[in-house]
């Protein structure tokens, strides 16, 4: 039982991670732009979000914060909350646009599977309220 709750605290752990330091990396290594993508496709779609002049650092915001509090048991939900409708957008990107569909497909998979973890705090939004 306790190596299920440590292997639950990396999974969890690791994909706040991600969105933390490849929130740097976009901010750091390319200036608070989208990087540059290969397929034409996906190129236009990123300049397009980068010309918009606010798409993007409501991204960098909402995945910064998103991205540390996953990294804590507490605000875990909150953060999944945050990144859903990004994490949507990130998989649907990568099957129409890119073409890497396995990439596309490892977010919104490691997504759900920590949404399923949570999904007890999640019922709590459904459940009636004695009145």
């Amino acid at each position: 039982m306790r190596y299920q709750g440590i292997a639950w605290s990396a999974v969890r752990v690791l994909f706040g991670l991600y969105f933390l330091l490849a929130t740097v990396m976009v901010m750091v290594k390319f200036g608070g732009n989208h990087p540059p993508e290969s397929v034409a496709a996906a190129a236009h779609f990123t300049l397009a979000l980068d010309a918009t002049g606010f798409m993007t650092p409501l991204l960098i915001a909402s995945f910064l914060v998103a991205g540390v509090a996953v990294l804590f048991d507490r605000t875990a939900p909150v953060g999944l909350i945050i990144l859903g409708p990004s994490v949507l957008v990130i998989a649907c990107f990568h099957w129409f646009l890119t073409g890497k569909y396995v990439w596309g497909t490892i977010w919104p998979v490691w997504y759900l599977v920590l949404v399923w973890h949570y999904r007890h705090v999640f019922a709590r939004l459904w459940a009636r309220q004695p009145s």
